[in-house]
Parts: C-alpha cells; structure tokens; sequence
C-alpha cells in the first residue's frame, strides 16, 4: 500500500530508527525511495555519524611528502626550461623569441 501523503516527522524518524533495528516500514520505504522531498527531509533528521567525519578527515589529509615531491616536480621543471633556454641560446635563437612564440603550456610539454 502506498503512501497517499507525505508523512510526518515522528513516522521518518521512526522509519529512521527501524532502518537502524532492520525493521523498515514498507510503505515509508516506498515513498522515501520516490519522494524527493521526503529523502531532503529525512537527510536533516538523520544524525551525522562521528566515525564519517575522522574517515573524511583523514582521507582528504596531504600526504606527509607533498612539500618535498611539488618541490621535487618544481626543480626538474625550472632545471628543463634552464635546459631548453640554452640550447635555443646555442642554435642562436634567444629563449624570448620562443617564449614569445609559444605559450606557457607549451614549454610545460617540453618538460
């Protein structure tokens, strides 16, 4: 049977609680699961779970060796350009006549 209204408060967060005990009510089941508004509803009665927020915490840290790899990444890039500046030198191309010609994502392919 389902559902003529949207129910009430007290039913979600009975509904809530069964859901907890694995005794869900069918027919706020049925509703819940085509009405929008009641899933918003129900997403505001239900309480956070403490474990969520350390797991989320944890998994969004940076790692410990972000400084020393961005770093890492940073020297080969600048040593790359240094590179490619004096070879176009050599061949007698200045590196601003290049960088002149070429975009920025350009030279970053070049790394």
């Amino acid at each position: 049977m389902m559902l003529r209204f949207h129910p009430s408060a007290k039913n979600l967060e009975r509904w809530l609680a069964a859901d907890a005990e694995g005794e869900l009510d069918h027919d706020v089941d049925g509703h819940v699961a085509t009405c929008d508004r009641c899933a918003n509803r129900l997403e505001d009665l239900a309480q956070p779970v403490p474990e969520l927020g350390a797991a989320l915490s944890a998994m969004l840290q940076a790692p410990d060796d972000l400084v020393q790899r961005l770093g890492a990444r940073m020297s080969n890039s600048m040593r790359n350009r240094e590179d490619l500046q004096l070879f176009m030198e050599l061949m007698g191309v200045p590196f601003d006549t290049v960088r002149t010609l070429l975009s920025d994502t350009d030279l970053d392919g070049m790394d």
